[in-house]
């Protein structure tokens, strides 16, 4: 718990409260920022928009703040008991924070511009199922979101950004999320034996990332 709790210091216990009661600070989706960011005809031309890739790039400087938060959340109010589960959070909090990092690096040493502000983001919406249920509602939520950011970051690399920094970047994080996604599934699967996800015959659901379906945002 310690190490999670080092990642961010913006859970406050009055957020916490907040947590319990469903309500949370700036839960509008950073993912719906990103992705709607930058053009695609310049993605695909030979153009540079390089206001375009900033301002996708801090779009999902917020979203990897964001799934920080909700990690910390969801360990200091005790939603994922068993320690595998809780373990398994801590370091994804950490590739989030190391991620957060890296894109900050981007958009300053190679652009030239300015980070955006992770201050005071709060978490991502969650519903009153997952804070009332068990951890294999939390797991489910949390698969919900690490799937969306292995899409959007597919749509970052292949559609929107346009400039080998960003492009980079982006392919290189998005691997990543799509092992915590895979992860997730696999304990739903395999060890708590969870049904209604899309083809659970398989682990794998789909041969190629943009075939899987991307989920929509939660909202609490």
């Amino acid at each position: 718990m310690s190490d999670i709790k080092s990642k961010s210091t913006i859970i406050s216990p009055q957020r916490r409260q907040l947590l319990k009661l469903g309500l949370f600070t700036g839960a509008t989706s950073a993912i719906a920022i990103a992705a709607g960011s930058g053009s695609k005809a310049d993605a695909q031309g030979s153009r540079q928009n390089l206001r375009g890739d900033i301002e996708i790039l801090n779009g999902a400087i917020a979203l990897e703040q964001k799934a920080i938060n909700t990690y910390v959340a969801a360990a200091e109010n005790k939603l994922l008991p068993t320690k595998a589960f809780l373990d398994v959070a801590v370091q994804f909090a950490g590739d989030h924070t190391n991620h957060r990092d890296r894109l900050k690096q981007i958009v300053s040493r190679e652009f030239r511009a300015t980070p955006a502000s992770t201050d005071n983001l709060g978490t991502f919406a969650i519903p009153q199922n997952v804070l009332k249920g068990g951890e294999a509602e939390v797991i489910r939520y949390a698969l919900t979101l690490e799937m969306i950011a292995a899409k959007s970051y597919l749509d970052f690399a292949t559609a929107k950004l346009t400039t080998d920094a960003a492009k980079n970047v982006a392919a290189t994080i998005m691997p990543v999320e799509s092992m915590h996604a895979a992860v997730f599934r696999t304990v739903l699967m395999a060890v708590l034996n969870e049904k209604g996800l899309p083809m659970e015959t398989k682990i794998v659901p789909y041969s190629f990332l943009n075939e899987f379906p991307t989920p929509p945002v939660p909202t609490a």
